[in-house]
Protein backbone atom coordinates (compact mmCIF):
# COMPACT_ATOMS: atom_id res chain seq x y z
CA UNK A 1 0.00 0.00 0.00
CA UNK A 2 1.43 3.37 -1.03
CA UNK A 3 1.63 6.18 1.52
CA UNK A 4 0.19 9.52 0.40
CA UNK A 5 0.79 12.88 2.07
CA UNK A 6 -1.71 15.73 1.78
CA UNK A 7 -0.35 19.28 1.75
CA UNK A 8 -2.30 22.53 1.55
CA UNK A 9 -1.95 26.24 2.28
CA UNK A 10 -3.39 28.29 5.11
CA UNK A 11 -6.24 29.78 3.06
CA UNK A 12 -7.98 26.40 3.32
CA UNK A 13 -9.06 27.72 6.76
CA UNK A 14 -9.19 24.26 8.32
CA UNK A 15 -11.08 24.24 11.63
CA UNK A 16 -8.90 24.02 14.72
CA UNK A 17 -7.29 20.64 15.26
CA UNK A 18 -8.14 19.25 11.82
CA UNK A 19 -4.62 19.47 10.40
CA UNK A 20 -3.22 17.53 13.35
CA UNK A 21 -6.06 15.00 13.35
CA UNK A 22 -5.60 14.11 9.68
CA UNK A 23 -1.83 14.65 9.45
CA UNK A 24 -2.15 17.50 6.94
CA UNK A 25 0.80 19.82 6.32
CA UNK A 26 -0.33 23.45 6.06
CA UNK A 27 1.99 26.09 4.58
CA UNK A 28 1.08 29.62 5.70
CA UNK A 29 0.73 32.65 3.48
CA UNK A 30 2.02 35.91 4.95
CA UNK A 31 0.16 39.08 5.95
CA UNK A 32 1.82 42.49 6.16
CA UNK A 33 0.09 45.02 8.40
CA UNK A 34 1.95 48.33 8.46
CA UNK A 35 5.44 47.22 9.55
CA UNK A 36 4.26 43.99 11.14
CA UNK A 37 4.50 40.60 9.44
CA UNK A 38 2.31 37.63 10.37
CA UNK A 39 2.04 34.04 9.18
CA UNK A 40 -1.60 33.24 8.50
CA UNK A 41 -3.15 31.19 11.34
CA UNK A 42 0.26 30.96 13.07
CA UNK A 43 1.18 34.39 14.43
CA UNK A 44 -2.25 36.01 14.75
CA UNK A 45 -5.78 34.73 15.35
CA UNK A 46 -8.62 35.86 13.06
CA UNK A 47 -10.57 37.73 15.76
CA UNK A 48 -7.52 39.85 16.71
CA UNK A 49 -6.73 40.43 13.05
CA UNK A 50 -10.25 41.57 12.16
CA UNK A 51 -10.35 43.89 15.17
CA UNK A 52 -7.15 45.52 13.91
CA UNK A 53 -8.63 45.79 10.41
CA UNK A 54 -11.64 47.64 11.74
CA UNK A 55 -9.39 50.21 13.41
CA UNK A 56 -6.96 50.70 10.52
CA UNK A 57 -7.15 53.14 7.64
CA UNK A 58 -4.76 51.09 5.53
CA UNK A 59 -5.58 47.68 4.10
CA UNK A 60 -3.03 44.96 4.93
CA UNK A 61 -1.31 43.10 2.10
CA UNK A 62 -0.56 39.42 1.61
CA UNK A 63 2.20 37.31 0.12
CA UNK A 64 1.97 33.84 -1.44
CA UNK A 65 3.92 30.79 -0.34
CA UNK A 66 7.14 30.76 -2.39
CA UNK A 67 8.40 27.79 -4.46
CA UNK A 68 11.36 27.10 -2.14
CA UNK A 69 9.05 26.62 0.84
CA UNK A 70 7.09 24.03 -1.11
CA UNK A 71 10.27 22.37 -2.39
CA UNK A 72 11.63 21.95 1.13
CA UNK A 73 8.40 20.35 2.34
CA UNK A 74 8.08 18.11 -0.71
CA UNK A 75 11.64 16.84 -0.31
CA UNK A 76 11.11 16.27 3.40
CA UNK A 77 7.91 14.24 3.03
CA UNK A 78 9.04 12.22 0.02
CA UNK A 79 11.54 10.55 2.34
CA UNK A 80 8.62 8.79 4.05
CA UNK A 81 5.76 8.99 1.52
CA UNK A 82 5.33 7.57 -1.97
CA UNK A 83 3.28 10.46 -3.32
CA UNK A 84 2.22 14.01 -2.37
CA UNK A 85 -1.11 15.59 -3.27
CA UNK A 86 -0.84 19.35 -2.85
CA UNK A 87 -4.24 21.08 -2.76
CA UNK A 88 -4.61 24.87 -3.06
CA UNK A 89 -6.86 27.88 -3.46
CA UNK A 90 -7.85 29.26 -6.82
CA UNK A 91 -4.92 30.39 -8.96
CA UNK A 92 -7.03 33.45 -9.84
CA UNK A 93 -6.54 34.73 -6.29
CA UNK A 94 -2.92 33.88 -5.49
CA UNK A 95 0.33 32.68 -6.99
CA UNK A 96 0.52 29.98 -4.31
CA UNK A 97 -0.72 27.27 -6.69
CA UNK A 98 1.90 28.29 -9.28
CA UNK A 99 4.60 28.19 -6.60
CA UNK A 100 3.57 24.63 -5.78
CA UNK A 101 3.68 23.68 -9.48
CA UNK A 102 7.19 25.13 -9.86
CA UNK A 103 8.39 23.23 -6.78
CA UNK A 104 6.86 20.02 -8.10
CA UNK A 105 8.63 20.46 -11.44
CA UNK A 106 11.94 20.93 -9.63
CA UNK A 107 11.55 17.56 -7.91
CA UNK A 108 9.68 15.44 -10.44
CA UNK A 109 6.00 15.56 -11.33
CA UNK A 110 5.57 11.79 -11.11
CA UNK A 111 5.76 11.97 -7.31
CA UNK A 112 3.70 15.14 -6.76
CA UNK A 113 0.20 16.10 -7.87
CA UNK A 114 -0.65 19.80 -7.48
CA UNK A 115 -4.33 20.73 -7.68
CA UNK A 116 -5.94 24.12 -8.33
CA UNK A 117 -9.32 23.73 -6.59
CA UNK A 118 -10.79 26.91 -8.17
CA UNK A 119 -12.29 27.71 -4.77
CA UNK A 120 -11.56 29.59 -1.55
CA UNK A 121 -11.41 29.14 2.23
CA UNK A 122 -13.19 26.00 3.50
CA UNK A 123 -14.81 25.57 0.10
CA UNK A 124 -11.58 23.81 -0.76
CA UNK A 125 -10.56 23.09 2.83
CA UNK A 126 -13.24 20.38 2.91
CA UNK A 127 -11.58 18.83 -0.16
CA UNK A 128 -8.31 18.73 1.77
CA UNK A 129 -10.01 16.98 4.71
CA UNK A 130 -11.65 14.37 2.47
CA UNK A 131 -8.36 13.74 0.67
CA UNK A 132 -6.58 13.21 3.99
CA UNK A 133 -9.32 10.88 5.25
CA UNK A 134 -9.02 8.81 2.09
CA UNK A 135 -5.22 8.75 2.33
CA UNK A 136 -5.54 7.49 5.91
CA UNK A 137 -7.85 4.72 4.70
CA UNK A 138 -5.21 3.58 2.21
CA UNK A 139 -7.06 4.72 -0.91
CA UNK A 140 -5.05 5.14 -4.10
CA UNK A 141 -3.87 8.49 -5.41
CA UNK A 142 -6.20 8.05 -8.41
CA UNK A 143 -9.22 7.59 -6.12
CA UNK A 144 -8.28 10.64 -4.07
CA UNK A 145 -7.68 12.83 -7.12
CA UNK A 146 -10.98 11.72 -8.67
CA UNK A 147 -12.82 12.67 -5.48
CA UNK A 148 -11.17 16.09 -5.35
CA UNK A 149 -12.06 16.72 -8.99
CA UNK A 150 -15.66 15.75 -8.26
CA UNK A 151 -15.77 18.26 -5.39
CA UNK A 152 -14.18 20.97 -7.54
CA UNK A 153 -17.10 20.60 -9.94
CA UNK A 154 -19.80 20.32 -7.29
CA UNK A 155 -18.95 22.42 -4.21
CA UNK A 156 -20.99 25.63 -4.33
CA UNK A 157 -19.91 28.78 -2.52
CA UNK A 158 -22.17 31.72 -1.65
CA UNK A 159 -21.26 34.59 0.64
CA UNK A 160 -22.17 38.10 1.68
CA UNK A 161 -19.83 40.86 2.84
CA UNK A 162 -20.96 43.04 5.72
CA UNK A 163 -19.30 46.24 4.52
CA UNK A 164 -18.17 47.66 1.18
CA UNK A 165 -15.24 49.42 2.82
CA UNK A 166 -12.69 46.69 2.12
CA UNK A 167 -13.78 46.20 -1.49
CA UNK A 168 -13.18 49.94 -1.88
CA UNK A 169 -9.81 49.90 -0.09
CA UNK A 170 -8.70 46.92 -2.17
CA UNK A 171 -9.57 48.70 -5.41
CA UNK A 172 -12.39 46.28 -6.29
CA UNK A 173 -15.12 48.92 -5.95
CA UNK A 174 -15.06 52.64 -6.72
CA UNK A 175 -15.34 55.10 -3.84
CA UNK A 176 -18.55 56.50 -5.34
CA UNK A 177 -20.25 53.10 -5.59
CA UNK A 178 -19.05 52.18 -2.11
CA UNK A 179 -20.48 55.39 -0.64
CA UNK A 180 -23.84 54.93 -2.36
CA UNK A 181 -23.97 51.27 -1.37
CA UNK A 182 -23.14 52.08 2.24
CA UNK A 183 -25.84 54.78 2.41
CA UNK A 184 -28.40 52.29 1.08
CA UNK A 185 -27.08 49.55 3.41
CA UNK A 186 -26.51 47.30 0.40
CA UNK A 187 -24.87 43.93 0.98
CA UNK A 188 -23.41 42.27 -2.13
CA UNK A 189 -24.05 38.54 -2.56
CA UNK A 190 -21.18 36.77 -4.26
CA UNK A 191 -20.32 33.34 -5.57
CA UNK A 192 -17.36 31.52 -7.11
CA UNK A 193 -17.48 30.73 -10.81
CA UNK A 194 -14.52 28.88 -12.33
CA UNK A 195 -12.17 30.19 -9.69
CA UNK A 196 -13.30 33.81 -9.86
CA UNK A 197 -15.41 35.73 -7.35
CA UNK A 198 -18.53 37.09 -9.03
CA UNK A 199 -21.29 39.35 -7.68
CA UNK A 200 -24.71 37.84 -8.45
CA UNK A 201 -27.15 39.87 -6.34
CA UNK A 202 -27.51 42.33 -3.49
CA UNK A 203 -29.91 43.05 -0.64
CA UNK A 204 -30.56 45.84 1.83
CA UNK A 205 -29.31 44.69 5.21
CA UNK A 206 -27.53 41.54 6.29
CA UNK A 207 -30.60 39.56 7.35
CA UNK A 208 -32.30 40.11 3.99
CA UNK A 209 -29.07 39.17 2.23
CA UNK A 210 -28.84 35.90 4.17
CA UNK A 211 -32.45 35.05 3.31
CA UNK A 212 -31.73 35.88 -0.33
CA UNK A 213 -28.84 33.40 -0.31
CA UNK A 214 -31.24 30.70 0.87
CA UNK A 215 -33.57 31.62 -2.02
CA UNK A 216 -30.64 31.33 -4.45
CA UNK A 217 -29.85 27.90 -3.02
CA UNK A 218 -33.43 26.84 -3.72
CA UNK A 219 -33.22 28.26 -7.24
CA UNK A 220 -30.08 26.19 -7.78
CA UNK A 221 -31.88 23.07 -6.57
CA UNK A 222 -29.72 22.63 -3.47
CA UNK A 223 -30.52 19.49 -1.48
CA UNK A 224 -28.86 19.53 1.94
CA UNK A 225 -29.87 16.01 2.96
CA UNK A 226 -27.05 13.58 3.53
CA UNK A 227 -24.28 16.19 3.60
CA UNK A 228 -22.57 18.33 6.20
CA UNK A 229 -23.03 21.96 5.16
CA UNK A 230 -20.11 24.29 5.88
CA UNK A 231 -20.97 27.66 7.42
CA UNK A 232 -18.22 30.20 8.07
CA UNK A 233 -17.80 33.74 9.29
CA UNK A 234 -15.23 36.49 9.62
CA UNK A 235 -15.67 37.52 13.26
CA UNK A 236 -19.46 37.60 12.89
CA UNK A 237 -20.96 34.76 14.92
CA UNK A 238 -24.23 36.68 15.43
CA UNK A 239 -25.04 36.76 11.72
CA UNK A 240 -23.85 33.17 11.33
CA UNK A 241 -26.62 32.22 13.77
CA UNK A 242 -29.09 34.33 11.75
CA UNK A 243 -27.97 32.46 8.63
CA UNK A 244 -28.42 29.10 10.32
CA UNK A 245 -31.97 30.10 11.33
CA UNK A 246 -32.77 31.29 7.78
CA UNK A 247 -31.61 27.97 6.32
CA UNK A 248 -33.63 25.98 8.88
CA UNK A 249 -36.78 27.95 8.00
CA UNK A 250 -36.57 26.54 4.48
CA UNK A 251 -34.74 23.24 4.82
CA UNK A 252 -35.50 22.21 8.38
CA UNK A 253 -32.76 20.84 10.61
CA UNK A 254 -29.54 20.19 8.76
CA UNK A 255 -26.08 18.92 9.61
CA UNK A 256 -23.59 21.76 9.84
CA UNK A 257 -19.89 22.32 10.35
CA UNK A 258 -18.76 25.79 11.45
CA UNK A 259 -15.44 27.40 10.58
CA UNK A 260 -13.72 30.75 10.81
CA UNK A 261 -12.52 32.66 7.77
CA UNK A 262 -8.80 33.24 8.19
CA UNK A 263 -6.74 36.40 7.93
CA UNK A 264 -5.55 36.17 4.31
CA UNK A 265 -9.04 35.56 2.92
CA UNK A 266 -10.30 38.17 5.38
CA UNK A 267 -8.07 40.85 3.84
CA UNK A 268 -10.21 40.74 0.73
CA UNK A 269 -13.69 40.12 2.11
CA UNK A 270 -13.36 42.09 5.36
CA UNK A 271 -14.73 41.38 8.84
CA UNK A 272 -18.40 40.49 9.07
CA UNK A 273 -18.48 38.23 6.03
CA UNK A 274 -20.67 35.11 6.19
CA UNK A 275 -20.26 32.17 3.77
CA UNK A 276 -21.83 28.82 2.96
CA UNK A 277 -20.30 25.88 1.09
CA UNK A 278 -22.48 22.95 0.05
CA UNK A 279 -22.49 20.18 -2.54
Amino acid sequence: MSRIKIITDSTSDLPKGMAEKYDIEVLPLTIFFDRDEYRDWVDIAPNAFFERMRNSEKLPTTSQVNPNSFKEKYELFLKDYDHIISVHLSSDASGTYNSAVIAGEMIGEDKITVIDTRNYTYGFGQMVIEAAEMAGEGRTKEEIIDRINYLIDNVKTLFVVDTLEYLKKGGRLSATKATIGTLLNLKPILTVEDGKIVAIDKARGMKKALKRIVEIMQEQGADLKGQKVKLGHADNLEHLRDFEAAIEETYGKFEMEEFEIGCVIGVYCGPGTVVIHYI
